[in-house]
């Protein structure tokens, strides 16, 4: 049961933090995973328009703040906004 309760509310402020932002609309695909490292569930989200990139949402445990991450096609994270305009500044 805990574990069931952790996946929603991480899903129920990850969909706050998409709806905020106006993201709905331009994403292509979206899946909760687990994290066993880390022990929280994220979004993978690959929006319309970077379909090369996948981003992972996760929510910082100690604020419930969403951070965004972007990865490239082999896995290696993307730093400049230019490549992936909708990490964090």
């Amino acid at each position: 049961m805990f574990f069931y309760n952790k996946k929603k509310e991480s899903t129920e402020i990850i969909d706050s933090y998409i709806t905020e932002n106006n993201y709905e609309d331009l994403i292509k695909e979206k899946e909760i995973v687990f994290d066993s490292k880390q022990g929280n569930y994220n979004a993978e989200i690959i929006f319309k328009d970077e379909p090369e990139n996948f981003y992972e949402f996760y929510v910082e445990p100690s604020t419930n703040k969403v951070n965004v991450a972007a990865f490239d096609s082999e896995n290696v994270e993307i730093t400049d906004k230019s490549k992936a305009k909708y990490i964090d500044d």
